[in-house]
């Protein structure tokens, strides 16, 4: 099924009424989909500076136990809630444990949500929001509100929502440990993005999408991008990966009843600590390929395997932005059995060699 990222390639007709019916056809498509059954997680609400975002969580929930969170982005002319009843990645929070939280993009000047993503999607008429900067505050919104472990902060997107996690991976160093997309891809020029702390990204995607091109392409707006395999490639780079995915590749069964139909190909092995790049490719699938519930099964699966890396430990031990001898000396009067200690660098219970040999490799000139 085509869904409503149509409208790139249909741009001309945006003021007509054949415009209107595409989009309301589109949407009518989106919800005679078949639905989860339904899900005991339980339903609340924040407020990010625009609006209520709803927010699921498990329904044995406890106030104190960190647990993941999945922002789930959007297509474009679609909504959170939308893209939810197609995904449903809310038929996994409870099996799996974890808060998704289901945002909107602004509207465009013909009533669309969108966001503001790479320069080749999608803010057709150049109005600019900030949504970059606005889901950075959401993290932080539903952070307050909630216990979220900190290495487990994932996005997920769909087409404008795919290409919009991929720019937010770029300009939020070290916040995501992963984003998983179907049928998206990331900027056109490779030098637009480098990723400083390594990020797992897995791509999803049908080779016959005739809206966001397995191969590559550019819409009516002008605005181009990578094929799924290149932006597999550039991501691989960014994390440091080797030239060649890795040798074991596979299979994955993603649409029901056709046994495992995708196929699997991984940059893993030889990419930075907390890196890598995967490309789930569905034969002869479109842009909303009929998924139920097994690409939501799977790819948050995926997601929550891989936590972001562990955060260097701070070798300042007195607070004065430096590591020096001063910092070397409460090491040293703090040698020994430990416990809790901030120069137990490792958390082993002792501040020991290992522990000298973190604070001299921060050590200040």
């Amino acid at each position: 099924m085509v869904g409503v990222l149509w409208s790139p390639l249909l741009l001309k007709a945006r003021r007509s009424r054949c415009w209107r019916f595409i989009t309301g056809a589109s949407l009518l498509l989106v919800f005679l989909m078949p639905f989860a059954a339904a899900v005991a997680a339980e339903t609340e609400y924040v407020d990010a500076g625009r609006g209520d975002v709803r927010v699921v969580r498990p329904s044995d929930f406890d106030p104190s136990e960190p647990l993941p969170l999945i922002i789930l982005l959007h297509a474009y002319a679609y909504s959170g809630e939308i893209e939810e009843a197609y995904l449903q990645l809310s038929s996994q929070v409870d099996a799996q444990r974890f808060i998704l939280c289901l945002p909107n993009g602004r509207r465009n000047f013909t009533g669309q949500r969108y966001w503001n993503a790479t320069d080749a999607c999608c803010d057709i008429f150049n109005q600019a929001p900030d949504d970059s900067g606005y889901l950075r505050g959401l993290v932080d919104v539903v952070g307050g509100a909630y216990a979220i472990d900190p290495r487990r902060i994932h996005l997920v997107g769909h087409s404008n929502g795919g290409f919009m996690a991929h720019r937010m991976i770029c300009e939020h160093d070290g916040l995501f440990a992963g984003i998983a997309t179907l049928a998206s891809a990331t900027y056109l020029d490779a030098d637009a993005c480098t990723l400083e702390t390594p990020v797992h990204v897995l791509q999803v995607h049908g080779t016959l999408d005739l809206v966001v091109l397995y191969g590559g392409g550019c819409f009516v707006s002008g605005g181009c991008y990578p094929s799924a395999v290149d932006t597999q490639r550039y991501v691989a780079a960014d994390n440091g990966c080797g030239d060649s995915p890795d040798p074991r590749q596979g299979e994955i069964d993603l649409v029901p009843g056709g046994g495992a139909e995708s196929t699997i190909s991984v940059f893993a092995s030889t990419c930075a600590t907390g890196g890598s790049a995967e490309l789930w490719t569905v034969p002869g699938a479109g842009h909303n390929p009929p998924f139920g519930t097994r690409f939501a099964e799977e790819v948050v699966a995926w997601l929550l395997a891989r936590p972001g890396p562990m955060p260097e430990p701070d070798a300042d031990l007195n607070g004065d932005d430096r590591v020096t001898a001063a910092d070397l000396g409460i090491l040293l009067a703090s040698w020994g059995d430990c416990a809790g200690c901030a120069a137990d660098f490792n958390g082993d219970g002792l501040v020991a060699g290992f522990d000298v040999g973190v604070l001299l490799g921060q050590w200040t000139p």
